[in-house]
């Protein structure tokens, strides 16, 4: 059996980041798959642990059925759902599917098929031996939601977007593996809005401030613990006060354990059976 790994469309970075931290627990992957357009591939049987958000491409759903899918870290946006209920005996026969959030283990559940909260292999990240932090990093955030008293001295503030345009998978995929090792090593603070950024700072032991949208899609944030901050912004939030509390790391020790060992037991069992 071959092993796959998700490749992505999309402009969001943080898609290549769940490939990443997959791809930890992986043996070494033969083929790329991409998420939108699982129905079409035609190879040779391929483990594919079946990750992140789905759906953009309903009407190319199911996968094909020479994937394998393994259903960890999966989350359902509210416009596939009807789609997905449509195709139910798929999910029945490759149960249990792990998701990521709450809301979509309640929505699979309630089409008859046994789903439970895996949470998501971005959980899964160590820090670098290494680490040497000496930045904040403001991740797709506005400096200016943030007190001038949490910008201590001696630490280098920087700017990073987890958006990519026109470039190659490769790329994404090697950028995707150098940013969190970036994070790991050097951040002593990051600021973001965005969950897979959030994420694995959160597993490598740094401390975050999350200012993303309070949504279905980034309810995972409230299934691990991390505070969702409100945004100040002079017209629209005036009242809100900036923030000026630097976090303690969040400790996830118990349940970065339990999803590591839950997602390797998965996938020797899949080829167990191969």
């Amino acid at each position: 059996m071959k092993i796959g790994a998700l490749s992505w469309n999309g402009n969001n970075i943080g898609d290549d980041i769940q490939s990443v931290a997959v791809m930890q627990h992986l043996p070494p992957v033969d083929v790329f798959l991409n998420r939108d357009h699982l129905n079409i591939y035609d190879g040779p049987e391929t483990l594919l642990v079946t990750n992140g958000w789905f759906l953009s491409k309903l009407d190319n759903w199911p996968p094909s059925p020479s994937i394998k899918p393994i259903f960890f870290g999966f989350h359902v946006q509210k416009h596939a759902k009807p789609t997905i209920a449509r195709h139910v005996d798929y999910l029945k026969k490759h149960q249990p599917i792990g998701c990521r959030d709450q809301g979509t283990v309640d929505f699979i559940r309630s089409l008859g098929v046994e789903a439970y909260l895996s949470l998501c292999n971005t959980l899964t990240f160590n820090a670098p031996a290494d680490r040497d932090p000496d930045s904040i990093y403001l991740v797709e955030a506005n400096r200016d939601q943030l007190s001038p008293k949490l910008f201590k001295k001696g630490l280098t503030v920087k700017t990073v977007s987890h958006r990519f345009i026109d470039v190659s998978a490769e790329t994404r995929l090697q950028y995707a593996k150098e940013i969190v090792e970036t994070y790991g090593k050097k951040a002593a603070l990051v600021v973001t809005t965005r969950i897979h950024c959030a994420m694995p700072c959160i597993a490598m032991g740094v401390p975050v401030i999350f200012v993303g949208p309070k949504s279905y899609r980034t309810q995972i944030v409230e299934e691990v613990g991390l505070q969702r901050h409100n945004t100040w912004h002079p017209l629209k939030h005036p009242f809100t006060r900036r923030i000026e509390a630097w976090p303690q790391p969040l400790d996830i020790a118990e349940t970065k354990k339990r999803v590591t060992a839950d997602i390797k037991s998965r996938i020797a069992a899949a080829l167990a059976k191969a």
